[in-house]
């Protein structure tokens, strides 16, 4: 009775889907992996890419954005469903398209497209977590009534008002463009020789070395302070877009419509 049954489990292993699983080709991404629950949400599963190794990471892409990136080194996929919008669209339009492709790229690949929309979420984040001060204090400063031309509201593109300000600006976009320009290497991984001395000590979003009050240095032991930068920026990040939209809809400052936050 054994027989059979040690026959037939032989032939199960040695089916193509089972030694698909277990044998993935160099190259391709192993599929033997276990999943991991998703902190955003209860009952989601994150998605494998998603591993837990960055700090702040809650496995929350249910749309696969991150396949959206193609950084240098990670090879661009066409993928072609027959509809209407793979002629129009020039970026994977469904989710499972979007889902096949990031499954197809390899590790290395995986790795410098979640770490290039890292580089890109820090900075994002820290934007953020600037106007989400700075947008508040200019309604509540308000100096010599500037802002009586837009109501009271900061100016924003919602807001109009930006046109005054237009040579500070050009000025504001030449010292973001340069500072660009110094974590070009460090963002798409590029080093001629080796990454600059700050990315080797901070990793992700460091490369500037931007800390004059040494903060890190004063740290309990085991803080993370890199996944508290995240939270706080992605928090920043919804209210700014928050500011602007209820600007927009209601037609009054902010501070105005939550004074309890701002003491009016």
């Amino acid at each position: 009775e054994k027989g059979p049954l040690i026959n037939m489990l032989a032939l199960l292993m040695m089916s193509p889907t089972l030694v698909d699983v277990f044998q993935s080709p160099a190259g391709s991404r192993s599929l033997a992996i276990s999943m991991r629950e998703a902190a955003y949400k209860p009952g989601a599963m994150s998605p494998l890419y998603l591993d837990g190794t960055l700090p702040a990471d809650a496995g929350c892409d249910p749309l696969c954005l991150a396949a959206l990136a193609t950084p240098v080194g990670v090879e661009p996929q066409k993928l072609t469903s027959g509809s209407l919008f793979d002629r129009i669209v020039p970026f994977p339009w469904s989710v499972a398209a979007r889902e096949k492709v990031m499954s197809a790229r390899t590790p290395e690949e995986q790795r410098l497209t979640l770490e290039w929309m890292r580089e890109a979420e820090i900075k994002h984040a820290r934007l953020a977590m600037l106007a989400v001060v700075g947008w508040p204090l200019a309604e509540i400063i308000n100096p010599f009534d500037a802002l009586a031309y837009t109501g009271g509201r900061a100016p924003a593109l919602f807001n109009g008002g930006l046109d005054a300000f237009t040579p500070f600006l050009v000025l504001v976009l030449g010292a973001a463009a340069y500072l660009e320009l110094q974590t070009t290497d460090d963002v798409f991984q590029t080093w001629l020789n080796k990454p600059s001395d700050a990315y080797q000590n901070g990793g992700l979003g460091s490369s500037l070395g931007f800390d004059p009050l040494d903060l890190a240095g004063k740290l309990p032991a085991g803080y993370n302070a890199n996944a508290a930068e995240i939270y706080n920026g992605r928090l920043a990040m919804l209210a700014i877009t928050g500011f602007a939209v209820q600007e927009s809809i209601w037609g009054s400052p902010v501070v105005q419509q939550t004074g309890v936050f701002f003491g009016r």
